[in-house]
């Protein structure tokens, strides 16, 4: 990593009740990164996202945001200090259209910045079309793309995006592949979750293999896009 840290997580522990999911996980991501949480299905990725987000409250450790650690912050609060969470499941209003699920984001965003219905639009071409048809009515891709516009109408600076590719078709994948892209380029700080390793490592600057709530590796992306045996190695867990 080159620069200070817009986000630090340090030595982080958290559970659901009883049961320990994280065993002090650490990284770092500097303003502008794109990096990559992965692993198979149950390792931490999502639960280090939720613990950053504050929808799991650390039992120790701290996630240190921009100089302040922000560990047991509420959700609403981290939202507003700049971090945005696109979740795996989704969530999108069903009942409301494309451009109502817009609007709401946008009536409950505290901060100001480049992204509004317009920008999305842009980005998301699909959406513009598609504006007056309810969220229940769109395919998952297009759910998925509605997902990520929502949380960018909160113009966030750091973007959690968790498992996007997962149960998506090939074609839709390399197009929100470039989406993603786009906003790596406008210079917009990603953390990815994901188990696709094709899709993280055309997006990724570095890489954080998990296992069993553990940081098994971390290196440069490149480092795995070049060197298949390591590649081999590492993801087959």
């Amino acid at each position: 990593m080159t620069g200070v840290p817009l986000l630090s997580v340090e030595d982080l522990h958290s559970a659901y009740g009883l049961s320990r999911v994280l065993f002090g996980i650490s990284l770092e991501i500097a303003a502008g990164e794109c990096v990559c949480l992965l692993g198979r299905n149950g390792v931490g990725k999502t639960t280090t996202m939720r613990s950053v987000m504050g929808l799991v409250p650390p039992t120790s450790g701290r996630v240190v945001w921009k100089g302040t650690d922000i560990a047991g912050w509420a959700p609403h609060r981290v939202a507003r200090a700049g971090i945005g969470f696109v979740p795996e499941d989704r969530r999108i209003f069903a009942e409301l259209t494309v451009w109502e699920n817009l609007d709401v984001a946008a009536r409950a965003a505290r901060r100001r910045g480049h992204w509004d219905i317009a920008a999305v639009y842009d980005l998301f071409p699909k959406l513009g079309e598609l504006r007056n048809r309810q969220g229940g009515f769109l395919s998952g891709g297009e759910q998925q793309m509605l997902t990520i516009a929502r949380t960018l109408m909160g113009n966030p600076e750091l973007l959690l995006l968790d498992e996007p590719s997962e149960g998506l078709a090939p074609l839709v994948v390399e197009t929100l592949l470039d989406n993603i892209r786009v906003l790596k380029q406008q210079g917009l700080t990603i953390l990815l979750a994901e188990q696709g390793v094709d899709f993280s490592l055309a997006l990724a600057d570095r890489v954080y293999i998990l296992e069993k709530g553990t940081i098994r590796y971390s290196g440069p992306a490149a480092e795995l896009r070049d060197d298949q045996p390591l590649r081999d190695r590492l993801l087959a867990l």
